[in-house]
């Protein structure tokens, strides 16, 4: 009887395992969300994920570039046209909303080992590089960002994976096949522009982020552990650093509540350009004492976010001008921004949009 009975416990197991397999060989053929190959045996096409930190992984391995845009919302409108015009090359934006720091590491290695990428621009975001170095989100899918195979099970026993494929399968005619991937996370175009009295209201509540995850050193601690490993690792490899302009007010929240954090930042830009300067693959380009930008509110569409003609403008000043090149002159930029935060009053705000007024 006990002979039988692990008889019946080894087939049992075994057949198991079989179904699992052919679940998961299934599951890879078909690739429903198109993480392991952009050509499958039936049509499918990448999809607008709510959660983008499940998509851009498969847009990592599978799109053709050779320049990588990784960072925040902040550069979600660095349209790859206008990129591949100014620079004469092939490029992808993969910068993942709210992402950390560590979560932009992972895409860049993720591009590194499915790519020949000559150039990379990161955008340095402080709410990026606070807190733990090591920190991501908690729906972040690791599992998804390395080319190892055997720790993919969540997406390859997954049953929202196995249904996609029935759907698409009987939908063959309703799955476009002209979708385009590289508009999927831009936005911005339809908003109206604020105006200082908006901006008065998008700022209304707004609490400054917590000093103990905003200091130098947790600041200095994330960019060591995520960034400069990149720049040392791949020496063959531009990085462009950037830190993109948010509007002179959302400077003031935290100047009028939390004036340590902005201290912490400013040091930060001339420790990490410093370290930076070690390196002839990384350079540094900072927009965040620009006025035509930062004092115009026009220029918003919140309290955080620019239209997207500010990101062109952005790249034009990087194809067209020299980053950052020495230490006195970035002292000089540092100056400005600090100047300008203790300086601050609400006339000095304009409304008129930039690209109006440059017309």
């Amino acid at each position: 009887m006990e002979h039988n009975y692990k008889k019946f416990v080894i087939k049992f197991i075994a057949v198991f395992c079989a179904v699992l397999l052919l679940i998961a060989g299934i599951v890879y053929i078909a690739d429903p969300y198109v993480y392991y190959h952009k050509n499958g045996i039936y049509k499918r096409t990448f999809t607008k994920n709510f959660n983008m930190r499940y998509q851009i992984p498969g847009m990592i391995r599978n799109l053709e570039y050779e320049t990588l845009f990784v960072g925040t919302s902040m550069g979600h409108n660095f349209k790859e046209e206008k990129i591949n015009e100014l620079f004469q090359t092939s490029s992808f934006n993969a910068t993942i909303s709210g992402s950390s720091a560590r979560e932009q590491r992972k895409a860049v290695e993720l591009a590194m080992k499915s790519k020949n990428v000559k150039h990379v621009f990161w955008e340095i975001n402080y709410d990026s590089l606070a807190g733990e170095a090591d920190r991501v989100d908690a729906t972040f899918p690791k599992f998804l960002y390395d080319r190892n195979i055997i720790n993919d099970i969540p997406y390859l026993l997954s049953y929202e994976a196995f249904k996609k494929i029935g759907y698409q399968w009987e939908n063959q005619q309703q799955v476009k096949s002209d979708v385009n991937p590289y508009s999927f996370y831009k936005f911005g175009d339809n908003k109206k522009p604020l105006t200082v009295e908006a901006m008065k209201e998008e700022l209304a509540g707004q609490s400054a982020p917590p000093a103990t995850a905003h200091t130098l050193d947790s600041y200095m601690e994330s960019f060591r552990a995520n960034m400069l490993p990149m720049i040392k690792k791949y020496p063959d490899t531009k990085f462009t650093f950037l830190y993109t302009p948010y509007p002179i007010t959302r400077h003031m929240i935290i100047q009028e509540k939390e004036p340590g954090i902005n201290e912490a930042r400013l040091e930060t830009k001339l420790k990490i350009y410093h370290e930076l300067q070690k390196y002839k693959n990384a350079v540094v380009y900072d927009f965040q004492d620009e006025e035509d930008i930062t004092f115009n509110v026009g220029n918003y569409i919140d309290r955080s976010h620019y239209f997207p003609y500010i990101n062109d403008l952005l790249l034009k000043k990087m194809a067209a001008t020299k980053p950052i090149q020495s230490t006195e002159e970035y002292e000089k930029k540092v100056e400005n921004l600090s100047s300008q935060l203790e300086n601050f009053s609400y006339d000095q705000l304009k409304e008129k949009q930039l690209h109006v007024s440059n017309k």
